[in-house]
């Protein structure tokens, strides 16, 4: 049965979306479909949509559906309302402090950090699926689908509780669950300290959060010392400021203006630059690491469209400004040179050096 046309939409269900969409979270019109759960917008991937883009097909169609798209959100949707296998979800990610009973079970919102791909809880055989994505969404808080189901929030609200992020653990609690050894434990931490950083609000937050970790996962959590967390914590806190968080293609590249400046007083210096910031691009997140620089392959792989000559002459160009160093000689036949990355540096005077790019490695006191 699909909704009538309807001049109002309920008070509560419009100030819900007016609510929400102020606490800046981008809202998605529902309706289509037989469970009124489907967008009733054909391209909504993409910016957030102001609140009458939102309100206007619902009022068109009758609908009091609406969805919240998980950018930067997490939910953990659980096809069960049962009070022991919430208690068991939140003992494994987490506790959250937004639950929103649906039809069939229960929706519990968190903040997404997670690099990895969530856990199939389905292959586990528990009746939850963990949705997250700029292409996903939730149905919002009181919402009404054509048959009468409804979402009703039980337990605080979105945009007023502060999530925590989604803790991943690998399996629900259990005296068989495979701790992280001592002396793996702190190459742990800090993979886990890059995965959140970037959705907590201050290095504290982020301290407490890897405490969490630590507890839950490490052997011997008690002999890894809140100050070696902390420090942690405050390395990954630094490289958030200085930019220097990489995962994958979603994060930036870092470029020196002391570099562009060298490279300017070239005459190639179009193609020196454009091959310079491919080469960040590749190995720029890897401090110290060593790459061939085989020209033949970098265009047939479409990283650049200029000419093998041009190529040669700008790498050339790179290494008399000294950005690119050669480490490693040719080898007829089976190998090629090899070059690293350095780093133009004021040497505090009026002068410009020469750095070599080191590779920082947080140490920690046990492991």
């Amino acid at each position: 049965m699909g909704a009538q046309r309807q001049e109002h939409l309920p008070d509560d269900f419009r100030n819900e979306l007016a609510r929400i969409s102020r606490a800046g979270f981008p809202l998605l019109p529902l309706g289509g479909g037989d469970d009124g759960k489907a967008p009733l917008l054909r391209a909504w991937a993409g910016p957030r949509l102001p609140l009458a883009r939102i309100l206007a097909p619902l009022y068109r169609s009758g609908s009091q559906v609406y969805g919240i798209r998980l950018d930067g959100l997490a939910v953990v949707d659980c096809d069960e309302d049962d009070p022991e296998l919430v208690a068991k979800l939140e003992a494994r990610f987490g506790p959250s402090p937004v639950h929103v009973k649906t039809p069939r079970g229960r929706h519990l919102y968190y903040r997404a950090y997670c690099a990895e791909k969530p856990p199939n809880l389905r292959a586990e055989g528990l009746p939850v699926d963990i949705k997250t994505g700029s292409r996903a969404y939730v149905v919002g808080a009181c919402s009404i689908r054509p048959d009468g189901g409804r979402y009703s929030p039980i337990m605080g609200a979105l945009g007023v509780d502060a999530l925590p992020p989604l803790r991943m653990a690998p399996r629900l609690p259990s005296a068989a669950q495979e701790l992280v050894p001592v002396g793996f434990r702190h190459i742990q931490l800090v993979k886990e300290a890059v995965a959140m950083v970037e959705h907590v609000d201050s290095a504290e937050e982020l301290a407490r959060n890897l405490e969490a970790v630590r507890d839950d996962l490490c052997q011997e959590a008690s002999t890894m010392p809140v100050s070696e967390v902390i420090a942690i914590a405050g390395w990954a806190w630094r490289a958030r400021l200085e930019n220097r968080i990489f995962k994958g293609r979603d994060s930036a590249v870092s470029l020196h203006r002391l570099a562009l400046d060298a490279l300017r007083k070239w005459h190639n210096e179009a193609d020196a630059i454009a091959l310079f910031v491919l080469l960040q691009d590749m190995h720029g997140h890897s401090p110290g690491k060593r790459f061939a620089l085989d020209f033949k392959a970098i265009r047939a792989a479409g990283l650049s469209g200029q000419s093998i000559p041009r190529l040669r002459a700008a790498r050339r160009t790179l290494e008399a400004v000294g950005l690119v160093r050669l480490v490693g000689n040719h080898r007829a036949g089976s190998k090629h040179q090899t070059f690293t990355l350095a780093q133009l540096r004021t040497t505090g005077g009026d002068g410009e050096g020469i750095v070599n790019i080191g590779k920082p490695s947080p140490r920690g006191q046990n492991d």
